[in-house]
């Protein structure tokens, strides 16, 4: 076996290293990626050490003539599409794994007749029941092999022996996990409950789907303390990389009587406390509401109503504007308007946008000099470097 590549996985919380492994008389196509812990376990001369850099050097493995004669055909993965006599798995685990997902998919339940480093042999937990499953090692080695397998029963399967049993853990987490590789998915575990019913015959409570949902979510993106325990690495490399002003932009729920999401934008000020700098309250936190927060399009809601206004000129520069019943002084030559949101956002409101366009005039003059182009692109001049990759921090 060769190990020819190493990647790392990033997942939301947590980073996966695996290595892409060779196996002897296998095509350079058929090379299976595994994750690295794993294989220095099982392996551990596959991996060397040189030097104080801690640069790991990838080794041919010391293959011996028993594993070579079954390396085409080993079984690493715990979820074989069959239990057939004559495979061999990689060890005892996998297949102990295997033939825990093997008893879910068929329906049944087995019992553990005998189980040593050498040997694991299994008989179904009807009275009488021919169906058996035995394994052994091979010579001195890790491997297991099937040896029996009868794979009849003359039990009912329709007793209660299976809807009664306890699933392991380990076998829901494995049909389980794939829900969740894409974290906009959204499984519940009423969810769970359902589809493990009805797809496979297991009738979970409300708490072992709650359970198995959370270790799912623990396996793909790791435990929350293990996240939290990096925040002060990950604060000080913040400083480190950017030594300015650092702007936080954050959504919080608010839980009154007419609900919506809070926007708030704030630093920290010479004195080392918090400042605000800008916030919103929207409907709901999504896509569109980020884009409005982030680049106002106030204005263009504004014209859209000015059309509904009618003005009257009292100068040049001031103007009364009427809405409905109400009337609004605006001064364009000031830049205000007695509704307040002119002065207050920097931007025409409805009134001075209907003044504008009583006097055939544009408003682009009137917006604040930080609403054009020139200024959103002098916001990008700053070079903005990402933050290193956690391996390369040293917060020592």
């Amino acid at each position: 076996m060769t190990i020819v590549d190493r990647q790392v996985r990033k997942l939301r919380s947590k980073e996966i290293m695996f290595v892409k492994c060779l196996w002897r008389n296998h095509a350079a196509e058929e090379a299976t990626w595994e994750i690295e812990d794993n294989m220095r376990v099982k392996y551990p001369y596959l991996f060397q050490s040189t030097g104080s850099s801690g640069i790991l050097k990838l080794l041919d493995m010391p293959t011996s003539s028993v594993i070579k004669e079954y390396e085409s055909i080993i079984i690493t993965g715990s979820t074989p599409s069959s239990i057939e006599v004559g495979q061999v798995y990689q060890d005892k685990e996998i297949i102990a794994t295997a033939l825990k997902h093997y008893s879910v998919m068929h329906k049944f339940q087995f019992r553990v007749k005998r189980s040593s480093a050498r040997s694991y042999w299994l008989i179904c937990v009807g009275e009488n029941c021919t169906w058996h499953f035995k394994a052994t090692s091979i010579n001195d080695s890790a491997m297991f092999k099937v040896r029996n397998f009868d794979s009849q029963h003359t039990c009912s399967l329709m007793d209660n022996t299976f809807i009664q049993r306890k699933p392991t853990a380990m076998v829901v987490g494995s049909i389980v996990i794939p829900k969740y590789s894409d974290s906009k998915t959204i499984y519940t575990p009423k969810d769970i409950q359902f589809d493990m019913l009805y797809e496979h015959g297991l009738n979970l409570t409300y708490m072992q789907a709650w359970r198995e949902k959370e270790k799912a979510l623990q396996f793909l993106r790791g435990h929350p303390a293990d996240s939290y325990s990096k925040l002060p690495g990950y604060l000080y490399i913040l400083v480190k990389t950017y030594p300015g002003p650092i702007v936080v932009v954050d959504g919080t729920f608010l839980k009154s009587a007419y609900k919506g999401i809070m926007l708030i934008s704030s630093t920290m000020d010479a004195a080392g406390i918090i400042l605000p700098l800008a916030y919103a309250v929207v409907d709901s936190e999504n896509d569109a509401s980020w884009k409005w927060y982030k680049f106002n399009k106030e204005l263009d809601d504004n014209i859209i109503l000015s059309h509904k206004l009618r003005v009257r000129a009292s100068t040049d520069y001031i103007h009364i504007v009427i809405d409905g019943v109400r009337r609004y002084i605006v001064c364009l030559e000031n830049k205000r308007c007695s509704c307040g949101q002119f002065q207050l956002d920097e931007l025409p409101c409805p009134h001075a946008l209907a003044a504008l366009r009583h006097r055939n005039e544009s408003f682009e003059q009137y917006c604040s000099p930080y609403y054009t182009r020139a200024n959103l692109l002098r916001t990008y001049e700053i070079p903005l470097n990402p933050l290193p990759d956690e391996s390369k921090w040293n917060v020592s």
